[in-house]
């Protein structure tokens, strides 16, 4: 006879499932721990966070800390989309990633597409949460926020808060192994390391103040493979009338700051940070040139790396990432879209230009910057176009027509960038014991921020650019 299960929330009722389970005679939490994790490493993440909700036990096994090792050796890097509308806080990131193991959103294209309107594909983006900046005073403001509100037809909601965006948000740094950087608003001060899969997070202590508090301050987050700590980098000017370029370091689980000498002197911000292998990247366009500054967090050494040997003069639309566990930079010109590897490998073919495509040739491409996201299984290139707020996808090989993935659920820009999802605690990276790790599901976790808890999703469309392309999602932005 088949035994049935109630389905409940996770918040809920967790606790008196396991003496139930065992009342009903062998589970599948009777088999031994090792074929469990093999198991469960075979589904994606979205999967095993609703696993964990189940009961104690199977909360136990995910958050075993050889679980998380064994999830994240195989874990795949994939698209985190952060919504950008000019109303919105933006605490939520919506994770693209495949419902199966083979990595591929779509079959090979081909001849298949070339006669589609529109395919059957439509992928539901998983759902996590940043903290939210100056949470104390959005609790403390809206106290009664988990009050139910009676509705029409005998149905109860949670009110929706309106909070102001400039007051809350933290601006997304940069990702490094499956954990976030997150940085204040106007300064741009690294603020906050979190977790958005296991939703822990931890403060970072004030570093050392810029005489000039309205400096915008550079920073990175990265990993040092030799000392197995994870750390953070801020530089900003300091001095006058000939000002230097400070740079300090902070590593996760220490209590202050500690100066690493001076950084290279530019006067244009750094952009695009980017973790790839121990070393952080920055990409900056300065009036005469273009220059790539690299930081070793094995030596904490600073160093700049030549850019790709294309002219100043003939590019725009310059986009960096990691395409195959390499720094990437993309750039556009009036007739190809370049993608150009940087090979760390001691060879003297320092970037290797591995992908040229025709853009007369390959189909009605948009205008704008395209960023390298990854490589599929299938051999195609995954991009993302932010004029369109839509994902390319494309076989570089045998230059079949590109297909788009757009962005769909509600109206809204975008910024997009790479991750790879992780169970791993941050108490078990800390150098020390001394810091107090947060939970965003215990913080705030009852607050429904306005328009946060629209889906979004991916729906593929045929490589047709009309005006429907270029146009936004005709859903409102909030709901009531």
């Amino acid at each position: 006879m088949k035994r049935k299960r109630k389905s409940t929330s996770c918040a809920t009722q967790i606790g008196n499932k396991d003496d139930h389970i065992q009342e009903m005679g062998p589970f599948i939490t009777d088999l031994p721990k090792s074929i469990i994790h093999m198991v469960l490493l075979k589904i994606p993440t979205r999967s095993i966070l609703l696993c964990k909700c189940v009961c104690k036990t199977w909360h136990g096994l995910i958050s075993d800390p050889e679980f998380a090792q064994l999830h994240f050796a195989q874990a795949e890097v994939f698209p985190m989309v952060r919504p950008l509308g000019p109303a919105r806080v933006s605490r939520t990131l919506y994770f693209v990633e495949p419902e199966d193991s083979s990595g591929s959103f779509l079959k090979d294209s081909g001849a298949y597409y070339r006669y589609r309107k529109r395919s059957d594909f439509h992928m539901i983006l998983s759902k996590c949460k940043i903290p939210l900046r100056n949470a104390e005073q959005v609790i403390s403001n809206h106290g009664n926020a988990n009050v139910m509100l009676d509705r029409k037809h005998g149905t109860t909601r949670k009110p929706c808060i309106k909070i102001r965006r400039n007051d809350h948000k933290y601006n997304v740094v940069n990702s490094c192994n499956g954990l976030l950087c997150l940085s204040d608003p106007f300064s741009n001060d690294p603020a906050v390391v979190c977790n958005p899969i296991t939703g822990e997070f931890i403060n970072l202590p004030k570093g050392s103040k810029p005489e000039n508090e309205k400096i915008s301050i550079d920073c990175g987050f990265g990993f040092s493979p030799r000392t197995n700590e994870y750390k953070v980098i801020r530089m900003f000017k300091q001095g006058t009338p000939r000002p230097n370029r400070v740079a300090e370091i902070h590593t996760l689980g220490a209590g202050s700051w500690k100066s690493v000498g001076s950084a290279p002197y530019l006067a244009s911000k750094l952009a695009f940070t980017t973790y790839v292998k121990g070393v952080l990247y920055w990409f900056c366009d300065e009036w005469s040139s273009l220059t790539i500054i690299s930081f070793d967090l094995d030596t904490e050494k600073l160093q700049s790396v030549p850019s790709p040997p294309f002219g100043r003069e003939k590019c725009r639309n310059v986009v960096m990432g990691v395409l195959g566990d390499c720094i990437c930079v993309c750039h556009t010109d009036d007739l190809k879209i370049k993608f150009w590897t940087l090979n760390d490998s001691g060879a003297q073919e320092l970037w290797r230009k591995n992908i040229s495509i025709d853009t007369q040739d390959a189909g009605r491409w948009p205008y704008g910057s395209f960023k390298p996201m990854k490589y599929l299984q299938n051999g195609c290139l995954l991009m993302f176009n932010s004029h369109t707020n839509a994902f390319f996808y494309y076989h570089p090989r045998n230059h079949s027509p590109f297909i788009f993935l757009k962005l769909r659920g509600f109206k809204s820009d975008f910024e997009v960038f790479s991750h790879v999802p992780s169970f791993i605690s941050l108490k078990d990276i800390l150098v020390g014991k001394d810091v107090e790790v947060l939970n965003i599901n215990s913080r705030c976790a009852g607050l429904k921020l306005l328009g946060e808890t629209k889906a979004l999703f991916l729906e593929e469309d045929i490589a047709e650019l009309g005006s429907d392309f270029y146009s936004t999602d005709s859903c409102e932005d909030y709901e009531d």
